[in-house]
C-alpha cells in the first residue's frame, strides 16, 4: 500500500511587512442559488490609489466560505512583467479552507500599503490564493496616475 502526500505550496513573491497590512471581517454575506462546482475562490473585488506620499495603497475584499473562520495569514507580493510587457505587480493573500463548493460566502477586507512602487507600474493582478496548490484566482486592475 502506498500513500501519497498532496505537498503545500507557498505562493510566489515576498511577504509585505504585515505593519502594512490589515483584514477587517465586513458585516456582509453573499449567497448563490446554485452550487457551484469549482473549487476556485471568487476572485477579489480590488480598489487601487496613490496616497500623496505616492506610497500604492490596495483595498480588496474577499470572499471566504461562510462555514469556515478564515485564515488569512499574511499577503505576498512578486513584480514581474504583464503580458503586453509592462511593469506589473502581484499579490498574493494567503489564506487556507478545505476543497470544497460553497453557496454562501462571508466577506472580508484586506488593505495594505507597498511603499515605492515601481514608477512605471501600470497595472496589479491580485490573487486569492489557497495554501494549497489547486486553488487560486486573480484580479487585474489598472493603476493609473502613479504617485507624480
Amino acid at each position: 500500500m502506498s500513500i501519497n502526500t498532496l505537498e503545500v505550496t507557498t505562493p510566489p513573491g515576498q511577504a509585505i511587512d504585515p505593519s502594512n497590512v490589515s483584514v477587517k471581517p465586513l458585516n456582509s454575506e453573499i449567497t448563490f442559488n446554485f452550487n457551484s462546482s469549482s473549487l476556485k475562490p471568487l476572485s477579489p473585488l480590488v480598489q487601487v490609489s496613490y496616497s500623496p506620499e505616492g506610497d500604492l495603497q490596495v483595498s480588496a475584499v474577499v470572499f471566504i466560505a461562510s462555514s469556515e473562520t478564515p485564515s488569512l495569514s499574511a499577503v505576498n507580493q512578486e513584480s514581474v512583467i504583464s503580458d503586453s510587457g509592462e511593469t506589473q505587480l502581484d499579490f498574493f493573500i494567503i489564506y487556507d479552507a478545505p476543497e470544497v463548493s460553497y453557496q454562501n460566502f462571508s466577506a472580508y477586507r484586506v488593505d495594505f500599503i507597498i511603499e515605492n512602487p515601481p514608477a512605471d507600474l501600470v497595472q496589479i493582478e491580485t490573487f486569492l490564493w489557497d495554501s494549497d496548490p489547486v486553488t487560486s484566482r486573480g484580479t487585474v486592475t489598472p493603476v493609473g496616475g502613479g504617485g507624480d
